[in-house]
């Protein structure tokens, strides 16, 4: 596989987890662009976002991404890099971009640690606001959405994105 498979979402809906899972199944690489930020920085995600300001973190990110030069990975974005046309556009030509739709309920019981995740919020913004602003944008950018509201067994997800991935290289 030359193409890699893109994993964006909001934080909390398991692009983490179910890309190093994916990653295994495939026999692939795995790659977190949030992990790449903090080594770049040499700091926590939360600290690089308090540090440069809400605009600045976004650009630090879309930089992040554009900067990847990556075949045959599987990759999971930071939730906000959705925010960058430019971004998305260079992720949609290194391969699938897949989003892992999950409903706000869902996010609202995994994110157990909103203040200390890094999220790219506006003062005064709540997580259902954001959440509310960035789903159309990962609607639009993804090539496949995927349910990720399943708990307990990720296998579902797996299969569901698998498969997804397989029918449009056919296509293509």
């Amino acid at each position: 596989m030359e193409k890699n498979i893109i994993l964006i979402g909001m934080a909390a809906a398991g692009k983490s987890t179910i890309g190093k899972q994916l990653a295994d199944r495939l026999d692939l690489p795995f790659v977190d662009t949030d992990l790449l930020m903090e080594a770049w920085w040499g700091a926590p995600l939360q600290s690089i976002r308090d540090f440069l300001g809400l605009e600045a973190f976004l650009r630090a990110e879309a930089e992040q991404v554009l900067r990847l030069r990556l075949s045959g990975c599987v990759i999971a974005t930071g939730g906000s890099v959705v925010y960058s046309e430019e971004a998305m556009a260079r992720l949609r030509e290194m391969g699938s971009v897949v989003y892992l739709r999950s409903s706000f309920e869902t996010i609202a019981r995994r994110l157990k640690n909103p203040l200390s995740r890094g999220l790219a919020m506006r003062p005064g913004q709540s997580i259902r606001d954001l959440y509310d602003e960035r789903a159309p944008l990962y609607s639009r950018y993804a090539h496949l959405t995927v349910d990720a509201d399943t708990d307990g067994e990720p296998e579902e997800i797996l299969s569901a994105i698998i498969h997804a991935v397989s029918l449009r290289e056919e296509s293509s």
